[in-house]
Formats: structure tokens, sequence, C-alpha cells
């Protein structure tokens, strides 16, 4: 873990992956809640957050699952529609973006293409929710983040564990938004402050209300289990997923905490991504003695031909 300036004249901050929300409010997990296709990633028995967007797959974080793709066995998916855990999907195949290289920080402080896939053994029926994909600007724009795991608020940070049966909703407001690490035209993460009740905790500025807190019950922060949570915005009236929880971190205004008013969170940007989520989950779900080709087969890509893909992704992501 190193300190990393964002900018010049922002406060310096931790960079570290996000795990839960921390203020926000509990969904009754029901089934007509619209948060109700947003389920537990459980990672040998740790609980991490990833949501359907289709019957058969699950958008999550790479450092969430990245280091599980030679043994899908040990990554599951939980929907506890009725506040149960008895709707407990296998995994069949885990997809790490390919330009995916961990968490260590760029020179803007943040790390890039934190996203995978993950190919649940059989498709889900039923009325559960599957999401849409937001392909716009996320510029000023308010989200919704659901996810597992610690609670709490901004003055005491986390009071409660995570909990896969435990799902939070929140809100929270874009204040940033950087670009491709390679070289690309396309906004990749987003970044967000956690503001209190007063301009003291406000990082990124500016004091004036409009950019003050959403609200003590409403605005939230990042904390333990969040990784790989869905960030959503309304698009016409349907909900879409926008983003991807990743990383949070602290700044001089939250007194060396990660989750306390005056840190900062933030996340990937789904719409840089697009034809490579629409490509990997179009491809068919591996035999067993595929999927060991497979792995023989990655351990000769190295890190130059990943970056190479990288480009060809984002080359077709922007003539969209």
């Amino acid at each position: 873990m190193k300190i990393v300036a964002l900018l010049a004249s922002f406060p310096l901050f931790f960079a570290l992956p996000a795990h839960a929300l921390v203020g926000g409010a509990v969904d009754a997990n029901l089934a007509g809640s619209p948060w109700a296709g947003v389920g537990a990633v459980s990672v040998n028995g740790n609980v991490f957050s990833g949501a359907l967007i289709d019957s058969q797959h699950v958008l999550t974080a790479a450092h969430v699952v990245g280091g599980q793709t030679g043994t899908p066995g040990n990554v599951s998916f939980t929907l506890n529609v009725g506040g149960n855990l008895t709707h407990t999907f296998s995994v069949a195949a885990i997809h790490v973006f390919p330009g995916y290289s961990g968490t260590a920080p760029g020179a803007s402080g943040v790390w890039y293409d934190d996203l995978a896939i993950v190919t649940l053994s059989a498709p889900i029926t039923g009325g559960v929710p599957m999401y849409g994909l937001y392909g716009n600007s996320l510029n000023n724009r308010t989200l919704t983040l659901v996810g597992y795991g610690s609670g709490g608020d901004g003055v005491n940070g986390v009071t409660s564990g995570a909990n896969a049966s435990v799902k939070r909703v929140a809100q929270n407001r874009v204040d940033r938004l950087f670009v491709d690490d390679d070289g690309g035209q396309r906004d990749e993460t987003f970044m967000f402050d956690f503001d209190g009740p007063d301009s003291s905790s406000n990082v990124f500025g500016p004091d004036s209300p409009s950019n003050l807190t959403l609200g003590a019950s409403i605005e939230a922060q990042y904390a333990g289990g969040d990784s790989g949570g869905p960030v959503f915005v309304e698009d016409n009236g349907v909900w879409k997923i926008a983003g991807i929880a990743t990383f949070n971190g602290s700044s001089s205004l939250s007194s060396g905490s990660n989750v306390k008013f005056g840190s900062i969170g933030g996340g990937t940007v789904v719409a840089a991504y697009l034809p490579w989520i629409e490509s990997t989950r179009a491809a068919p779900v591996p035999e067993p003695h595929t999927w060991l080709m497979l792995l023989a087969g990655l351990g000769l890509v190295g890190a130059a031909k990943m970056r190479q893909q990288k480009q060809v992704w984002l080359l077709n992501s922007s003539v969209q």
C-alpha cells in the first residue's frame, strides 16, 4: 500500500479494494425489489458482490475473482430473495478483462480495468431482475450503490460485519472521471467523496449545497464486502448498471479512515468495456476438458498480449 497524489490540488489518499456500504439503508430482499438481481459473490467463504446481466452471467470486479480463474468451484453466487440463502449457484468459468494488471495505482492514483464476468453453471430461471448496461457519460451523475458487507455511518465508520444475507442500498454523486490509462478516449474509472453534513469533509468541492451530502440516510461509502457490487443509474425509467465498485480510500479530511466522512470511493465505468462484455457472455460455457486446455493456453499469454487485446476492445468501444 502506498500514498499517491490524485492531483496536486487534491488531498492525499490511500487506495484500497472496496468492500461494503457504510451509510444507506438495508434492502428488504423481496422478490419485487429492483435489486433482487444483485447477489453475494462468495470466494472461499469471503463475501463480495455482483449482479446478473443475463440468466447465466454475473458482472463483478476482477480483484474479487481473478485469483480463481483456474478453480471456479471456489466461487459461488447467492440470490437471497426472501432473506434466505437457499438460492446459491455454482460457477463454471471466470473471465477477467484482458487489460487488468492488479490494484497497484497508476499515475492518477487509481487502478484500471478491474472487471470480470462470472459464468454460472446453469441459467437462472424465474422472475429475477437482470440488468442492462449504461453506455453514456457518468459526469455529475447520481449513482445508486448496491452491495453486501459491513454497515455503519460516516461518524463511527464500520459498526457491523459483512453478511451475505444483508444487502444495502445507498447513493453518491460522481465527482471525478479518469480516461483510459492506455491512451484511449473513454472514461474508465469514476470517483466520489463521502460528504458529511458540512463542507469540512468535502474532498472535491465546490462547497455548495448542491455538491454536499445527499442526506445522512442516503449518501454512502464503500467498506467490507462491496467489491464487485453494481452501480446503477436510471435511464428512461429503467435501472442499468453503469459501474462496478472497486476501491475506497482515505484522504486528509477523513483522519486516515477509508470509510468515514471525507473518504473517497470509486470503481470501473462499464461503458468503456461494452464490446468485451458482450463478446464474453456470448461465448459458450466450456466443457471440463476444454477448460483445462484454456488454462494451459493462458499460461502462454504474456502482459504484452493482454495489453494488445485491451487496445482491440477499446478501439471497438470508441466506434459504438
